[in-house]
């Protein structure tokens, strides 16, 4: 009843949550199938990839169940924990190659959220986190309850950081492998999740792509080409051409040089209203006071 009340009221995708029992899913799925509506989202446990990549996904996020897809059936690992955190070391590399393959096939894209994991693991502390430019923009109780988050998930995990730098790197090898086997990808943060803050985190996901592999051609091309290209409206964005939607960024520096170069901006042009550096720093400033009031 819920996937025919969501096709009635225009919806283009079902967003699945984790946790999700299969029987449910599956009967989600024939009703998703029956009334032409895609699903997208996380894959719960009980689903699993192979599942997902068979209704198939229209999009899955944060890579999920990609992790637990390359742990053995003979091996005794422990059950998956925030995005398989605690499985580095059961993880098995060689059949990365056939995930890509099923991925392409099946017509999935994936938006990574690379740097949501990267706030969540050990290496990154929570010091150095709030340290960062952007959390002027965000109020003392989204902080703290970041903080709070972010000590609770590592702790409820159980994995040693040797777990997490093994499927931290594995992730990155996913990226790449997606990308150089043609499976598309999109760009995500998640924001506003932990410590990802709208608009500033998006730059941070570029330069994780980057760190993945990607050439900052083609780490660029999952935020503009690629979006066009999933929700079939090249002809009218994604690029910036003569007839298209003119929406852009006026950059000073070249990002194929250095995808950090993003982040300096002349202006923006908006629905084709131009908005200056000027303007855009008057409304920062303006936001940052609200915060600390």
């Amino acid at each position: 009843q819920m996937v025919i009340e969501q096709k009635k009221a225009g919806y283009d995708f079902l967003k699945i949550h984790p946790g999700i029992e299969r029987k449910v899913f599956d009967t989600l799925a024939a009703t998703a199938r029956r009334v032409g509506i895609r699903m997208a989202g996380h894959v719960p446990a009980e689903v699993g990839l192979r599942r997902a990549l068979e209704v198939p996904y229209a999009s899955i996020d944060h890579l999920d169940g990609y992790i637990e897809a390359m742990v053995p059936g003979s091996a005794k690992a422990p059950e998956s924990q925030m995005f398989g955190f605690n499985l580095g070391e059961h993880l098995d590399q060689s059949v990365l190659p056939k995930l890509v393959r099923a991925t392409r096939e099946a017509g999935v894209w994936n938006v990574p959220t690379q740097t949501l994991l990267e706030n969540l693991a050990p290496s990154a502390s929570l010091q150095a986190l709030a340290r960062r430019p952007e959390m002027q923009y965000v109020s003392p109780a989204t902080l703290a309850s970041w903080a709070e988050a972010k000590q609770s998930i590592m702790k409820q995990t159980g994995a040693s950081p040797e777990s997490v730098r093994r499927t931290m790197a594995t992730r990155r090898r996913l990226i790449k492998a997606l990308h150089d086997g043609g499976a598309g990808l999109l760009l995500g943060s998640d924001a506003p999740q932990i410590y990802n803050v709208p608009g500033f985190s998006i730059h941070r996901e570029l330069e994780s792509m980057v760190a993945a592999g990607l050439t900052p051609y083609q780490a660029l091309a999952t935020g503009t080409r690629n979006v066009a290209v999933f929700f079939g409206t090249l002809p009218q964005s994604g690029t910036i051409e003569v007839g298209k939607k003119a929406d852009l960024i006026l950059l000073t520096a070249n990002p194929l040089e250095n995808i950090q170069n993003t982040t300096q901006r002349a202006g923006v042009m908006l629905r084709g209203r131009w908005l200056a550096q000027a303007e855009l720093e008057r409304r920062l400033a303006a936001i940052a006071r609200s915060t600390r009031n």
